[in-house]
């Protein structure tokens, strides 16, 4: 698949309005390093992200990785929320779910939907431990750890620097907003994919890390980062010393989406059948 453009998203869940763990990175075919993009504003709201990934969506075909879950676990107990009725049933209705319950959370921070009856007996908060809580994985992510690329942390675990559920919650309201505001934009796996139809996908850092031969540690040097581009075919960045663990991560992603973008294997991963693709979704960069 070709693309104009390819943006790396290392994203936040952060409660507030400005973020400076958010960070964007871009870079256009060909070998150049991507650029940071930097904020209008001192650091990046997640309403800026949306509103600039708009923008950019319509002045060119752009591929953007997004570092959060789009889902919930569903295939291995048949539901998101076993026992509850009202359950999604696949992924735009999670994702609407989920944007309802913390509307009044700013800035698509969805702290209030792990405080409310029935979907917080599900998570593991550092509030209460729900009665229903469970460490479960999505197929893709036993796919991951199967194929060496690192294991994904639970997303109803909330507890402790690696969690990713206040991140993937937050990124849940982001993608019912894109819906709205962009429907023109493929949000992968899960809408039907046109020929010219900008794309965004869910990535997963650590497996780009692992792919490029990098350790377990965060890229914290430009040394390590310029090491990691070249595992992607890209050029060494200009930078100097030590870096931000936030901007390198998007850095790479832009790098190594830039890379796979063409490998049509990874668009159609082996065990992403229907009914993962509809609730699941899949890490984009996992076979």
């Amino acid at each position: 698949m070709t693309f104009d453009a390819f943006i790396g998203i290392d994203w936040s869940g952060a409660k507030g309005t400005r973020h400076r763990g958010l960070q964007i990175a871009r870079c256009k075919p060909g070998v150049a390093a991507p650029q940071v993009v930097p904020p209008a504003a001192g650091a990046w709201s997640r309403s800026a992200v949306l509103d600039w990934i708009v923008d950019a969506s319509k002045a060119a075909r752009i591929l953007v990785g997004l570092d959060f879950s789009f889902t919930l676990p569903y295939v291995d107990r048949g539901a998101y929320f076993p026992g509850v009725e009202q359950s999604p049933k696949d992924a735009p209705d999670l994702w609407a779910l989920v944007d309802t319950v913390a509307a009044g959370d700013g800035d698509y921070y969805a702290g209030a939907f792990v405080q409310t009856h029935p979907w917080g007996a599900y998570f593991h908060a550092p509030s209460a431990k729900g009665m229903r809580f469970s460490r479960r994985h999505k197929v893709v992510e036993a796919a991951c750890a199967r194929q060496g690329l690192g294991h994904p942390e639970t997303v109803f675990h909330l507890i402790g620097p690696k969690q990713v559920g206040r991140g993937s919650l937050a990124g849940m309201r982001f993608l019912a907003a894109l819906r709205r505001e962009a429907p023109a934009i493929h949000i992968w796996p899960f809408d039907t994919r046109g020929s010219r139809r900008s794309t965004v996908v869910e990535v997963f850092p650590r497996a780009f890390l692992k792919a490029a031969g990098h350790g377990p540690t965060k890229v914290r040097t430009v040394i390590d980062l310029n090491r990691a581009l070249r595992a992607f075919g890209t050029e060494a960045t200009t930078r100097r010393g030590a870096i931000d663990d936030n901007v390198a991560d998007a850095v790479i992603i832009a790098a190594a989406l830039r890379t796979m973008a063409g490998d049509a294997a990874l668009w159609r991963p082996r065990a992403m059948d229907a009914r993962v693709r509809h609730t699941e979704g899949w890490i984009f960069g996992v076979r």
